[in-house]
Parts: structure tokens; C-alpha cells; sequence
């Protein structure tokens, strides 16, 4: 690889997390979403936003790669209280132990997007990565650090907690009030 090519690829990444960001929006079925988060991690970009009907987006992109998947905020929830106990377990204590954790969540309709939650600890390391796959595109991973992680965590719960309806407002009591004196 020669010194133009390790310009260029950084730069197509930059354009791409860019355009990512500003088109997103527009290509989440011309809809009007609540944008919950826009992160650019080391690895790639992500955006969660919710669409009328109770429906989360999740899009990511990585490299000339971009998916986008959405979820039922029921069938988010319990991944997302399941799932996120895996970014503050301990490692094993023994050398020669590798842990793996898989977690798996697939679009309710028959599309074929899922989003899969990964985590490999051994003893000294603990890795993360969220793998996201469709059946036109196939499937490709974004690695996470332990803090991105919990910002996608964090995220996710945001965007489910978007989803309820809104409360009823509440009246103001009724305040009675002594009646005037005479002069």
C-alpha cells in the first residue's frame, strides 16, 4: 500500500460517517424520527432514533458498509435487559478460561436484519462488538470499547423510554381559599 492509498481510505471513511449522519434522516423511510443518539466510535458510526409506532432504527455504518435495523420497543426492551448485563461482568480469573456471550436480536418483520450483541473475555481482555446482518447485504461487524458500549446501552434505553406515551397531565389541586372578611 503506498502513501496516497493511506490517505485516501481515511478520508472515504470520514465522507462516509458524514453523509451517514446528514442522510440518515432522509433514508429512514422519509418518516420524522426522534434522533436518541448519533455516535462516531473508533470502529464506525451509529444512530438510534425512534419512528411513530413504537419502532426503534438502529443504523450503523463502517468502512463502504451501512445496515439499518429496526426493532419493536417490546422486543428491544427485553434484549436490552438482557443484554446489557454483559459489558460490566468481571473477566474470568483463570488464564486458559476464554468466555463468550452472543445475544441476538432479529427485526420482527421477515427481512432478515438482525443485530447481534458479542462479547470475548479472557483474562487480561474483554472485547465487544455489535454484528449487524441483513439478507441483501450480509453481515458486518462494528467493535466497541467498554465505554461505547455503555453509551449504546444507554441509548437503547433512552429510545425505549421514547417509545411509552406520554403521561396524562396531571391537573393542578384545587386550591379553596377562605372567604373574604367584611371591612
Amino acid at each position: 500500500m503506498d502513501r496516497g492509498d493511506r490517505i485516501v481510505t481515511p478520508l472515504v471513511r470520514s465522507l462516509l460517517v458524514i453523509s451517514f449522519c446528514l442522510l440518515a434522516p432522509a433514508v429512514l423511510q422519509g418518516q420524522e424520527p426522534r434522533k436518541i443518539a448519533r455516535y462516531g466510535f473508533e470502529d464506525g458510526a451509529l444512530a438510534i432514533d425512534v419512528r411513530p409506532g413504537g419502532i426503534i432504527a438502529i443504523a450503523a455504518a463502517q468502512g463502504d458498509s451501512a445496515a439499518t435495523v429496526t426493532l419493536r420497543a417490546s422486543d428491544a426492551r427485553a434484549w436490552v435487559d438482557s443484554t446489557r448485563r454483559f459489558v460490566n461482568r468481571a473477566a474470568p480469573k483463570k488464564r486458559s478460561v476464554v468466555v463468550l456471550q452472543r445475544s441476538m436480536i432479529e427485526e420482527a418483520s421477515d427481512s432478515g436484519g438482525a443485530v447481534s450483541f458479542l462479547r470475548r473475555a479472557e483474562r487480561d481482555t474483554t472485547t465487544f462488538q455489535l454484528l449487524f446482518s441483513t439478507r441483501d447485504f450480509g453481515k458486518f461487524p462494528l467493535a466497541l470499547e467498554r465505554r461505547e458500549a455503555t453509551l449504546f446501552f444507554g441509548a437503547m434505553q433512552r429510545a425505549i423510554a421514547a417509545t411509552r406515551p406520554p403521561a396524562p397531565a396531571k391537573r393542578p389541586p384545587k386550591v379553596k381559599r377562605a372567604p373574604a372578611l367584611a371591612p
